[in-house]
């Protein structure tokens, strides 16, 4: 479950998806677009009072556009999601059919759990033979929301660095910065990530990394380590 290098350009600088590679989780996980996020996807809302949840693609977006911000001038790669935990429906036209018979315009989804990274290749540094590169992610599940209430400050884990492992349960472990963020809506969302962004010690957190390579340890330290 590993999650490796990365940094934002502009849009229009992107790399393709395509062209990288980058290990990624895969267990129990499928990889999406953006755009199917967008179009093919419902939106959960609060059952109390129908208030909308921040969707998978606006918490995507909102961090890309931070990225953009604070890195202004690197190249940036589109971000790669992987999604688990779908969640099926029906139009209101369906709802005598059974399952076998659903045509596909008259299923409904959305997936429970959404985690995403984006690479930034143009901020990498070699670190004792491993090359890495800047890494910004998240990751965000519903089931962490109580739906069946009213609206409420949503929960959502971001991360920079440059070794990060991250899974669908909400669980992060990274070399760099992470933060569990809790947003009422995008606006608040974004500047929240941004301030993550922004107060990240990029060059303290290399030199760290630098210093790892001189330290060893005994066989008797690692022993009673583990």
């Amino acid at each position: 479950m590993e999650l490796q290098a990365a940094s934002l350009v502009k849009q229009e600088t992107q790399v393709p998806l395509g062209e990288r590679n980058t290990p990624f989780i895969e267990a129990n996980t499928k990889e999406v677009s953006l755009s199917h996020l967008k179009e093919e996807c419902t939106i959960p809302v609060f059952a109390k009072d129908n208030e909308v949840t921040i969707s998978h693609p606006q918490f995507i977006e909102a961090v890309m556009e931070c990225a953009n911000r604070v890195f202004s001038n690197q190249q940036v790669t589109l971000p790669t999601v992987r999604t688990s935990h779908i969640i099926k429906g029906r139009t209101p036209e369906a709802i005598s059919k059974p399952a076998k018979d659903l045509l596909p315009q008259e299923k409904t989804i959305y997936y429970e759990r959404c985690a995403f990274i984006i690479e930034v290749p143009t901020i990498k540094n070699n670190i004792g033979g491993n090359m890495l590169s800047l890494t910004i992610g998240g990751v965000r599940a519903y089931n962490q929301e109580n739906l069946y209430s009213r609206k409420s400050f949503e929960k959502f884990k971001v991360f920079i660095g440059f070794k990060n492992w991250v899974c669908t349960n909400m669980c992060i472990s990274t070399d760099g910065f992470a933060s569990e963020i809790r947003a009422g809506n995008i606006e608040d969302l974004k500047k929240q990530v941004y301030q993550l962004f922004a107060n990240y010690q990029m060059e303290e957190h290399l030199l760290g990394l630098r210093n790892l390579i001189e330290l060893s340890l005994t066989e008797n330290q690692f022993a009673q380590f583990l």
